[in-house]
């Protein structure tokens, strides 16, 4: 098991905050401070800071991490990660991953690149 699996939630960079909506915004990155790149493990602190499931979307890309913040339904599997009300989650992703997200209305998700949990 990784050191980094084993030790409290460290911040390695600033918070970024995603307003999720209907029509999924545009996708941010959420960057480890320059003197933490060779750290940088790509592991979040995620925060859906809503009354109201969000759909995180990630990729390598601004224009994918965006089109992939879709809900699933019935039948149909999408790539979205449910995030419930009030969830904080350590989700690991690579370094330059790009966040967006969706929900019914706007809500706020938070962002912080670390690691350990």
């Amino acid at each position: 098991m990784a050191i980094s699996s084993q030790m409290p939630f460290n911040p390695l960079g600033e918070t970024v905050a995603i307003t999720a909506n209907l029509a999924p915004p545009v996708g941010v990155q959420a960057l480890a401070y320059e003197k933490f790149n060779s750290f940088a493990p790509g592991q979040y602190r995620v925060v859906n800071a809503s009354d109201a499931i969000v759909h995180l979307g990630v990729g390598p890309t601004a224009a994918k991490a965006q089109a992939n913040a879709v809900a699933a339904v019935s039948g149909n599997p999408a790539p979205g990660i449910p995030l419930l009300p009030g969830a904080v989650e350590i989700l690991r992703f690579t370094a330059e991953t790009y966040f967006s997200g969706a929900a019914a209305a706007a809500k706020t998700v938070y962002i912080t690149p670390g690691q350990g949990l």
